[in-house]
């Protein structure tokens, strides 16, 4: 057992044995709470520390699950069977449970398109509007006066007491945590992490964005429906002051003093935040004021939250993965490409045929055409400006052209995004690195694999052996490009922590793990050393004899010449020469417009 599952052990025993020795029933009412809004704060935790996307409206969500499963209970309760068996307190905590995630989609489905103020401001009205209704609606919620004599949960004719209650509470919060080390370290959870860091980035790998912060939105909210429900069924008594905007602030609050983004910070957060305001009780007229100072002082001084001193906090849980996946792909394979055989003149993969982008007044392509041929390199260069990586943002999804057509597999074909055009089997680098911050470069090439995965959500949360399998399927092949590609002795290093010509070849190895037929390279060779490049030029060889076509942007025009098989320039969005390498540097068109005639020399060098 791990330090970290020791101390768990421990924890969980003490917790087990606290009503044995706690002096009055007060006291375990409040540990109680603690569980409940713990529970509640795991789950914005998914969303704002893992996800990135802030939320200040889960007061109301909670509210959702507390007064209808309230209001469920009770109803059901008139009938006299249902009362005996306890039925109607379970079916009515499901029943709150499942609208507040019905009510989580709802917000989410336009919510989830805002980012940053804009989603927080949407989530500070849909709370207000909420607690609006919960005083407006008088028949259904009480207003002012709420909803009392609710019924506390049973077993036949046993009613759970205080201690029983507070049994239940903390098996739900084993479960929630469970379920959230579950989430985190998982496919889901790697693709929830990415999204805080560069969605752009997600997207380049075959994630479908929007769908995934709807997914962990609506998730969010489950727990927030819980934990409301099992706030209901404490305190036997709700109304609005319950559910007020300040129950919002209060759960963000405890995930950013415990720790956001670590498994335990929520519980240490919302823990503190409980208890704190009770030890402040005499001086209740400043208990607020010291309330913030606390709170301000503890994250100025540690940012990371008080999670953040545990060392490895946030990976001492990590699960093993097992299961032994048979034929797992290994050499050509692991890239998704086979070598061409016996065919000497294959059909383009892709045609890019007549493209115009504009922006404003300024024409970035005029009618640019390329035709990219599978176990072929295709550079494009250019001056700065000469609009390269605009067309690679077409070829990619990231723009859409004004004019013109992409053909691929000789189809028409309308790359409406990033997701959908690594779905496709095109995949790219950027010119600016765009990595997932202090996901280790395993997770980033595991990630990688996005477009060909067929994990589920109940996968995930149970641990399949479908899940074990496609885990060590993609531990192998991030192994293998790793290992290609020199990253091996970094594979559970922070990317942040990567030297930029590291993080240059980490980028290729994650856009290689979606085993694409065509890789869109946008400047790979910016900022690499001399014997980082020669591996680079090496790796794209061998790419290129595997079968795989290859569109590479690039200033080092020793790599362009050692590594193309055929070469476009572009001139203010125009082609002004296209042909075999040799045919191109000697195009007095190109040597005016870009290579001038001293390059030209270093250039004929670099290719003999």
């Amino acid at each position: 057992m791990t330090r970290a599952g020791a101390a768990a052990a421990i924890v969980l025993a003490l917790l087990l044995a606290a009503p044995l020795f706690l002096p009055s029933s007060y006291f375990t009412f409040m540990l109680i709470l603690v569980f409940i809004y713990s529970i509640v704060s795991i789950g914005l935790n998914l969303l704002v520390g893992y996800a990135g996307q802030f939320s200040l409206g889960h007061a109301a969500l909670m509210a959702m699950g507390a007064y209808l499963s309230a209001a469920v209970s009770k109803t059901l309760g008139a009938f006299p069977l249902v009362a005996f068996t306890g039925l109607h307190v379970w079916i009515g905590m499901l029943a709150g449970t499942l609208a507040a995630a019905l009510a989580g989609a709802v917000l989410a489905f336009p919510a989830m398109r805002l980012r940053g103020p804009y989603l927080a401001m949407v989530t500070i009205g849909f709370g207000w509007m909420v607690w609006r209704v919960l005083l407006e609606w008088v028949p259904v919620t009480g207003g002012d006066l709420g909803i009392a004599s609710i019924p506390r949960p049973r077993f036949g004719s046993y009613i759970l007491n205080i201690t029983g209650y507070y049994y239940l509470a903390l098996a739900a919060l084993v479960v929630a945590f469970a379920v959230q080390r579950n989430l985190v370290y998982s496919d889901l959870g790697r693709k929830i992490r990415a999204l805080k860091h560069s969605e752009i980035a997600a997207a380049s790998v075959g994630i479908d964005v929007y769908r995934e912060k709807v997914k962990v939105f609506v998730t969010s909210a489950v727990f927030a429906g819980f934990g409301g429900a099992l706030f209901a069924h404490l305190q036997n008594f709700i109304n609005p002051d319950n559910f007020q905007f300040f129950t919002s602030v209060f759960f963000l609050l405890a995930i950013l003093f415990g720790g956001a983004g670590t498994l335990i910070g929520p519980v240490i957060g919302a823990a503190f935040l409980t208890i704190l305001p009770e030890t402040l009780h005499e001086a209740e007229h400043f208990r607020l004021v010291l309330y913030g100072i606390i709170i301000l002082v503890t994250l100025f001084v540690f940012p990371r939250g008080i999670a953040g001193l545990i060392p490895a906090a946030p990976r001492s849980f990590r699960p093993p993965v097992q299961g032994r996946p048979e034929q797992l792909p290994r050499g050509e394979e692991a890239v998704g490409v086979e070598r061409q055989k016996g065919v000497t003149a294959p059909a383009p993969l892709m045609i890019v045929e007549r493209i115009d982008k504009s922006f404003g007044g300024v024409k970035a392509l005029a009618g640019v055409g390329l035709a990219v041929t599978a176990g072929r390199v295709h550079a494009v260069i250019g001056p700065n400006g000469a609009g390269k990586t605009t067309l690679i943002n077409i070829m990619s999804g990231f723009y859409r052209p004004d004019a013109g057509q992409i053909i691929l597999h000789g189809m028409p074909t309308a790359l409406d995004s990033l997701h959908d055009a690594a779905l496709k089997g095109v995949a790219r680098t950027f010119q600016s690195i765009k990595l997932f911050g202090d996901m280790t470069v395993r997770e980033h090439v595991m990630i990688g694999c996005e477009p060909h995965s067929e994990i589920t959500m109940l996968d995930v949360l149970v641990r399949t052996r479908n899940y074990r399998h496609e885990e060590a399927k993609r531990r192998q092949l991030a192994a293998q490009l790793m290992d290609d590609l020199g990253l091996s002795e970094f594979a559970d290093v922070p990317a942040s922590t990567l030297a930029y010509g590291h993080r240059r070849l980490l980028e290729i190895a994650r856009a290689l793990a979606g085993q694409p037929q065509l890789l869109l390279l946008d400047e790979p060779a910016a900022g690499l050393v001399a014997s980082e490049i020669a591996v680079l030029a090496k790796f794209i060889r061998d790419l290129r004899r595997r079968g795989l076509a290859i569109v590479l942007i690039e200033h080092h025009m020793d790599l362009v010449m050692r590594v193309s098989d055929m070469v476009t320039v572009l001139d203010y969005g125009e082609v002004i020469s296209h042909g075999d390498p040799n045919a191109v540097r000697r195009d007095p068109r190109v040597i005016e417009a870009y290579l001038g005639a001293a390059d030209e020399e270093e250039t004929a060098v670099a290719a003999r």
